[in-house]
């Protein structure tokens, strides 16, 4: 079923926090499904799965891991203005919304 009646008129309009909160409910969903996944293939087949752990170990003995710590962090906080500027936008949106609902009845 839709949110949305027949004529156009919302019955919910799903705040920004949940928005954000279904999100974050469907990815810790996604991740769980994949780890109980992931647990299953190592209890069918744990020799392959002690050489993918071993080949895995190695490779990041030999990846520059401080040299990508560093570039997440200067991403992360090259996006954090933008992604906080979309929210309160957002917000606003919601607020001026609410008003007009209000003036309407």
């Amino acid at each position: 079923m839709s949110s949305f009646e027949l004529h156009g008129e919302p019955e919910h309009t799903p705040t920004v926090e949940e928005g954000l909160q279904a999100m974050l409910q469907d990815g810790k969903r996604s991740l769980r499904q994949r780890y109980q996944a992931l647990e299953g293939e190592v209890a069918r087949n744990p020799a392959k799965a002690i050489l993918c752990a071993t080949a895995a170990g190695y490779l990041l003995n030999r990846l520059p891991l401080r040299s990508i710590l560093v570039a997440n962090v200067r991403i992360a906080a090259a996006l954090t203005p933008p992604l906080l500027l979309a929210i309160g936008a957002a917000k606003a949106c919601e607020y001026l919304q609410s008003k007009a609902r209000i003036k309407r009845f």
